[in-house]
């Protein structure tokens, strides 16, 4: 099972821009009854993937990598994108360690079209221990605006994040809350000029870390209001 969510991730963050091909042109074409469900799949995109660890970096700790993330096919009702087509959204993010068991984290990209930047705080729940099997638990708060010439959409979220210490690979789990505020800017339809929405859903992921000398590679699964996600991150840490 492990392996599987490792190949899945690894295809999303290595081949992304293979297989995806989200077309968010159709936007123009945007139908009233799919502005939640688009807004919902954009904001599912935006809020996956940060976290792969609950453990605090430490005062003066680094972490800058790549994340991927995908999902399977759209929403019911998102007749902007293609029916059972794999599209995604990839980022750079920088994180820093801070006192108090509190790390800092930013995060931009541009994929398809799609240009985001965001970022937010973690904060360590109790001492952090690396001791073999012991777990740490986080709490996250994100924020992230994405901007397309079509539409627009800012995203907020909320989460609690726990990871075991198992030496070489090393699981961890995740739930979260998602809230997006999505506005059409450019449609055919001009009675969904200037529209907005507001959509929330929860998030639960699970995966695992490999754990190299100097970095680390993750992949996960996440399921999301009726849909999955795959997860994929590689970067350095020290």
């Amino acid at each position: 099972m492990f392996k599987k969510i490792f190949c899945f991730a690894f295809a999303s963050l290595l081949g992304l821009s293979c297989a995806s091909a989200a077309n968010y042109d159709n936007f123009r074409n945007l139908a009233p009854g799919a502005l939640k469900p688009f807004a919902r799949d954009i904001g599912s995109l935006l809020g996956s993937g940060s976290n792969q660890t609950a453990r605090p970096l430490g005062f003066a700790g680094f972490d800058i990598g790549v994340r991927g993330v995908a999902q399977f096919n759209p929403s019911r009702g998102n007749t902007v994108l293609k029916k059972n087509n794999l599209f995604g959204l990839g980022v750079v993010q920088a994180e820093i360690g801070m006192p108090y068991r509190i790390d800092g984290f930013v995060r931009g990209g541009a994929f398809e079209g799609i240009s985001m930047a965001g970022g937010g705080l973690r904060y360590g729940l109790w001492n952090l221990s690396d001791e073999k099997y012991k777990i740490n638990a986080m709490l996250v708060g994100m924020a992230n605006m994405a901007t397309h010439r079509y539409f627009y959409a800012v995203h907020f979220n909320t989460g609690l994040v726990f990871s075991i210490n198992v030496p070489v690979v090393a699981p961890y789990l995740g739930v979260a809350y998602d809230f997006t505020r999505f506005e059409a800017q450019t449609v055919n339809d001009a009675s969904l000029v200037g529209k907005k929405v507001s959509v929330s859903a929860a998030r639960f992921t699970a995966g695992m870390r490999l754990k190299l000398k100097l970095g680390y590679l993750a992949g996960g699964i996440t399921y999301t209001h009726d849909r999955s996600l795959v997860n994929a991150s590689a970067g350095f840490r020290f």
